[in-house]
């Protein structure tokens, strides 16, 4: 479902070179909890930063959510595992 409706892109914490920069350039500390962010293609977040978001629930209602702000339609599946 996110490969179907957004790009992910995975950012380690503890990693240098692009990953680190990456951090730096969203304020994100590498001792961090996973963070879900969902931006636009101008890097701007769609809907604010969050972290501690490890349920497939969770994530869904994210996505929902970002998919909302974009005005798109978002999949009854998708609206399936939130209420799981």
């Amino acid at each position: 479902m996110i490969e179907t409706h957004f790009e992910p892109v995975a950012i380690s914490n503890n990693a240098k070179g692009n990953d680190a920069k990456i951090l730096k350039e969203f304020k994100e500390p590498a001792w961090n909890y996973q963070v879900v962010r969902f931006i636009s293609h101008d890097q701007k977040d769609l809907i604010p930063r969050r972290d501690k978001i490890n349920t497939v629930g969770g994530i869904a209602a994210r996505m929902i959510e970002a998919l909302e702000k974009k005005k798109r339609e978002v999949p009854e599946e998708l609206r399936a595992l939130v209420k799981k």
